[in-house]
Formats: structure tokens, C-alpha cells, sequence
């Protein structure tokens, strides 16, 4: 998994380019909800430790494909609601959720500064919907307050 998980992160910003490029054909958004698929799983792995990433390519995986798939979600969602074929682009709200849960694991063992960054962009997004980071948002805010009693203290 661990070399599965090198090789995605290698090529990841050259798929979510070629994604990126292409129309929002029926055929097209299969292939983004595919890439999905897999992301979803190599960020599973990052983040419940099965495969180990040092800090900065954690950082880099959540700037590649959280904005993607902050994106393109509501291009699937519209996808699945229009297309006759709605059934090969269903994906479970499980897997969703478990994107979701991927990105707040991750962005909560980044440091302090990085969550900040990234809380910040999403909070500035208008596809805030999703993925949800409020549970990553109030473990930052709570955690930025405790540091801040400490160093007052000292």
C-alpha cells in the first residue's frame, strides 16, 4: 500500500490537471468520481496511519485534492441528478463521509500553522458545504486557545 500510496501522491497533480482540463461530459465525470474513489482510499490510508507521510507531502496531497473535490462533488451530485445513467455515477454517502473524515485526520496531525492555512481557505470557499471541517476548525480554535493560556503563563 505504501508504494501504491508514493505513486499517487507522485502523480496526483498531473491526474487532477488532465481532470481539470476537461469538460463536464457525462463520460469525463465518471472518471473524476473514479479518481475520487482512489483518493479516497490513499487518504484513508494517510490517515489512519497504515501508510506514513512525512508532513509536507501530507500538506501538498490536502492542496491537491481538497479544493478538487471541494469542487467537483457538487459536479457529480448535478451529474447524478440529470444523467439517465445516474446509476453509474452513484457513489455512496459513506464514501463521502469517509473523504470527509480523511481530510479532518489529516489536516488535524499537520502543525498548528498548516491547519490555520487550510481552515482559512476553506472558510473563505464557497463550496464550504463539503467537505464539513468544523470538527477540524473547533479542534484548531481549542487547541490555539489552550497554547495561548500556556504561553501566557509562562
Amino acid at each position: 500500500m505504501g508504494d501504491f500510496v508514493e505513486c499517487w501522491f507522485d502523480a496526483s497533480e498531473n491526474i487532477v490537471k488532465a481532470l481539470e482540463q476537461r469538460s463536464s461530459t457525462n463520460e469525463v465525470v465518471e472518471v473524476k468520481l473514479r479518481a475520487i474513489e482512489v483518493t479516497s482510499k490513499v487518504l484513508e490510508a494517510i490517515a489512519y496511519g497504515t501508510v506514513i507521510l512525512p508532513t509536507a507531502k501530507r500538506l501538498q496531497v490536502l492542496k491537491v485534492w481538497l479544493p478538487f473535490v471541494r469542487v467537483t462533488k457538487p459536479i457529480i451530485d448535478s451529474s447524478m441528478m440529470d444523467c439517465e445513467n445516474a446509476v453509474l455515477l452513484k457513489m455512496d454517502g459513506e464514501m463521502w463521509q469517509s473523504l470527509e473524515s480523511s481530510f479532518v485526520s489529516i489536516i488535524l496531525a499537520l502543525p498548528s500553522g498548516d491547519q490555520a492555512e487550510l481552515l482559512t481557505q476553506w472558510l473563505e470557499n464557497e463550496h464550504i458545504r463539503y467537505p464539513d471541517l468544523t470538527e477540524a476548525f473547533e479542534v484548531w480554535c481549542y487547541r490555539s486557545k489552550v497554547a495561548r493560556r500556556r504561553l501566557s503563563l509562562l
